[in-house]
């Protein structure tokens, strides 16, 4: 006869209770002595000194409100990640790099954009082609204008900086650039003088207007109402009335 002992399933039941018990209490103590070690960096460990490099346009006060609460945590419980993330949020910032310099400093290096158009009198367009919408008293003053379709801000992007680039020659940048809901292309330079450019060939056209600009318009920008490229083989300029 096979006769097997064991123990007595209550007993069982017992012990694992008891040891349940043992488990709970030692992680409630693990669980104070972490939240008692935190608060003992904090207090030998503060953050004595934040250094933010590379702010022009990023409100500083903002930054200052980002920082200050977490810098407050300590040296050890500081969260880089965590700041980054948030400066990023702010309309102005490209990117950020956070370091931490043992034992009390923060090093926070902020890349803004580089806005280079108001788009659509609304916001900004930056030369990555990113649509932004800062504060207005942090707008930069003197910046061209760039009206078009939503969605398009890429093409006009890259037509704007082919025809700044075409228009180099004559030291004449552009001011305005439309592009209508039909695809036809509209534009102004600093010196005044509007163009109108239709819808083909548009850099093919402007390339032989800087050419004959000289010829034509000369140092006679102030007195042209618009120039028109719309025609195959020529252009036709019309003059302000004296």
């Amino acid at each position: 006869m096979d006769i097997r002992t064991g123990k007595h399933p209550h007993k069982f039941l017992h012990h694992f209770a008891l040891i349940f018990k043992i488990a709970v209490i030692i992680a409630v103590i693990i669980s104070l002595g972490y939240a008692i070690s935190r608060n003992n960096f904090a207090r030998y460990f503060p953050i004595k000194t934040v250094r933010v490099y590379g702010v022009e346009r990023v409100d500083q006060r903002e930054v200052q409100n980002v920082v200050a609460p977490l810098a407050n945590r300590g040296f050890f419980n500081v969260n880089v990640e965590y700041i980054r993330d948030r400066l990023l949020q702010m309309p102005w910032v490209a990117n950020t790099i956070v370091h931490r310099y043992w034992p009390d400093r923060i090093d926070i290096t902020i890349i803004e954009k580089n806005a280079i158009a108001r788009w659509n009198d609304q916001s900004l367009l930056s030369d990555s082609g990113e649509i932004f919408v800062p504060g207005q008293d942090s707008v930069p003053n003197g910046l061209p204008v760039l009206i078009g379709p939503d969605g398009q801000q890429m093409v006009m992007l890259q037509y704007f900086n082919q025809i700044n680039r075409l228009f180099l020659p004559l030291h004449a940048r552009i001011s305005h650039l439309e592009l209508t809901p039909y695809f036809s292309w509209k534009l102004i330079l600093d010196n005044g003088v509007s163009v109108r450019l239709g819808q083909k060939d548009i850099l093919t056209r402007l390339g032989h207007f800087v050419k004959v600009y000289p010829k034509i318009i000369g140092n006679r920008a102030a007195d042209v109402q618009y120039i028109d490229l719309r025609y195959p083989n020529g252009l036709a300029v019309r003059w302000k009335e004296k």
